[in-house]
């Protein structure tokens, strides 16, 4: 099986290629053809990401007529809380149900509509350099932020901006994606506590498992209760699950650290994978 991605050299295509392996097809909007060609299972990975392979009627068919598995993984939101987004997901996923033997979600609400559960991870680079210095102990907010579509993570970040407890514990160092991939990395290992409030997927990001993996400690907010993600990370010491400030606040000072190996060989790329019944090299 071969897995299908681009390369934006940071969160998802970073969380399948910093593991170096060998099974990765690389596409892009101006390079592709390739793909149609190979003679092996696909795993797509994105519905939104490489709506491009599969945008007219005539790649729907050459699909079609491509004799070996394939599958697609969304693990961005398909019912999605902007209109023309989720326009756009209803499309693409019509016309992958066309071609496609398997969908799987990462959304807790997706899975109940659209397919089968398949949660995200991370880059190992985050598990690999746990043992960078932390050189700071505040709250670190590193992230998107700041448009109409983030508008729960707004509310929060400037309601611990506004909190005479919280705004001197929080540094928010960025609202978009003006880092480098390492710059990332880098800034985020350099803290000991990560926020990581709701965002436009209701599960956990790429984010929780980069602070999971580095042993950091992770406030990871919820929308609702996470029936499937709240498993994986229920035996955890350093989470702190809230979907209030005053839950946060409340539960902030309960936080211990732990060794991440076990949590990394458990919810890595190639446990992810075996889960589903697939070896990948």
């Amino acid at each position: 099986m071969k897995i299908v991605t681009n390369d934006y050299r940071c969160g998802t295509s970073s969380s399948i290629l910093d593991y170096n392996i060998v099974d990765v097809v690389i596409v892009s909007e101006e390079n592709y053809d390739h793909v149609y060609d190979i003679e092996d299972d696909l795993f797509f990975v994105g519905h939104d990401f490489l709506f491009y392979l599969w945008d007219t009627e005539e790649k729907v068919q050459k699909w079609i007529s491509h004799k070996h598995r394939k599958a697609v993984w969304c693990f961005e939101r398909i019912d999605a809380i902007v209109p023309q987004w989720k326009a756009k997901s209803e499309y693409s996923i019509s016309l992958l149900k066309r071609f496609v033997d398997q969908i799987y979600v990462c959304d807790e609400d997706d899975a109940n509509t659209y397919g089968d559960w398949f949660p995200q991870w991370a880059s190992r680079k985050f598990f690999d350099n746990r043992d960078k210095k932390i050189n700071n102990d505040k709250i670190l907010f590193s992230g998107q932020a700041g448009k109409p579509e983030y508008a729960s993570r707004n509310k929060l970040l400037n309601d611990i901006i506004a909190d005479r407890d919280l705004k001197n514990k929080i540094n928010i160092t960025n609202f978009s994606r003006d880092y480098s991939w390492d710059d990332y990395c880098n800034n985020l290992l350099s803290y000991e506590k990560i926020l990581n409030p709701v965002g436009i997927l209701r599960g956990f990001n790429t984010r929780t498992y980069e602070v999971l993996y580095s042993g950091r400690l992770l406030l990871q907010q919820t929308y609702g209760n996470y029936a499937k993600h709240s498993s994986i990370v229920e035996s955890c010491p350093n989470v702190v699950l809230f979907q209030t400030l005053p839950e946060l606040k409340s539960k902030i000072k309960l936080l211990k650290t732990e060794d991440s190996t076990k949590f990394f060989e458990n919810n890595n790329i190639y446990a992810r994978f075996k889960s589903i019944g697939c070896e990948i090299k």
